[in-house]
């Protein structure tokens, strides 16, 4: 098994960083005595330099991205961590990320003429059109779909996003919440509408499971933005009977209804509970603290990087498919129904 840089700040017990200045002769603020031990250990554990591996198999390894309109993943807090784990787990593991493409730039380019071996990996991060998506894969040795639905025959990272939204419904009932509304979001990339989102399919099961009435009026469009979300509540505040909940697809979109919300000179959650989906940083320094679904997304991309380098290393044989686990995080945006 390759050692990599966390293995052995893991044994000397120092940050990552630290160990890589040494192991580059960069750390002449270190004392002498801890750089001895960092290169004693790295050399003990039979430790080789990126450089120092450019003729083995391994290091021919070329990974890069494959992004879905990939200006607003990298400004979305939601992506950008997955994009986080990816590049952290490929410097960890002494590799780097070659390459970073939109989904637009594939229609021009053919990886077969740009990367002519078979060791080219690509890390899908967010929903494809599965026409792409099968596209590539068909172009591309080994590819990894990471926040996407499983569909194809290739490796996925990701969470039961109807389920998530399942517990999140849940809970506002529990709370003795009956008038809830939606804010779900449709994909222009995918084609699919709101109504087909998983999570508005987990929400819209749950109510028919409690026998509770869906009321199209409630039910928005959000486009997966604070101001979409923003709007998607002032419509739903339009209607001449006002829901006591709402359940967002994401918390940015939470983040634009409690905009609204608070405009129309109603409070949260005496007036409206609101629970949401992603537990991104933000949403525990908004007032009140939002309560959301958490997903762990750098852990996503991580282990998207570890699945795709065990595949290319030819350790998995079939296609996988790996949930993460999701939680409710319950802080102060949901109240009783009194």
């Amino acid at each position: 098994m390759k050692v990599t840089l966390k293995d052995i700040a893991d044994e000397v017990n120092l940050s990552i960083s630290t160990v890589s200045r040494v192991l580059n002769n960069n750390a002449n603020s270190i004392p002498e005595e801890m750089r001895e031990k960092i290169f004693r250990v790295s050399q003990d554990m039979g430790y080789k330099k990126l450089n120092d591996r450019k003729n083995e198999k391994m290091s021919e390894k070329k990974i890069g991205c494959v992004i879905n309109n990939i200006k607003s993943k990298y400004q979305d807090p939601y992506f950008s961590e997955i994009i986080y784990g990816v590049e952290r787990e490929l410097i960890e593991q002494g590799y780097k990320m070659d390459f970073s493409y939109n989904d637009k730039d594939l229609i021009n380019l053919d990886f077969k003429e740009e990367y002519r071996d078979d060791t080219l990996g690509v890390i899908v991060v967010g929903a494809l059109h599965e026409d792409i998506l099968d596209n590539l894969s068909n172009n591309v040795p080994y590819v990894i779909s990471v926040g996407g639905n499983p569909g194809l025959n290739i490796d996925y990272v990701t969470v039961n996003f109807k389920d998530a939204a399942k517990r999140a419904t849940d809970y506002l009932i529990d709370l003795g919440h009956e008038k809830i509304a939606c804010i779900s979001s449709s994909s222009t990339a995918l084609n699919i509408p709101a109504e087909e989102d998983e999570r508005f399919i987990g929400f819209q099961e749950v109510l028919a499971s409690h026998k509770l009435r869906l009321k199209k009026e409630w039910i928005q469009d959000g486009l997966f933005t604070i101001e979409g979300g923003y709007n998607a509540m002032r419509r739903i505040l339009m209607d001449k009977e006002l829901p006591t909940a709402v359940f967002t697809a994401s918390d940015r979109m939470a983040h634009g209804a409690y905009k609204a919300i608070q405009e129309y000179g109603l409070s949260i959650p005496k007036d409206i509970s609101i629970v949401s989906f992603d537990n991104i940083e933000m949403s525990k320094y908004v007032s009140p603290q939002l309560s959301t679904i958490h997903v762990h997304k750098e852990a996503m991309g991580r282990i998207a990087v570890k699945m795709l380098l065990q595949r290319m290393d030819g350790n998995i044989r079939f296609p996988l498919t790996t949930y993460l686990p999701t939680e409710l995080i319950v802080r102060e945006s949901c109240e009783p129904l009194t």
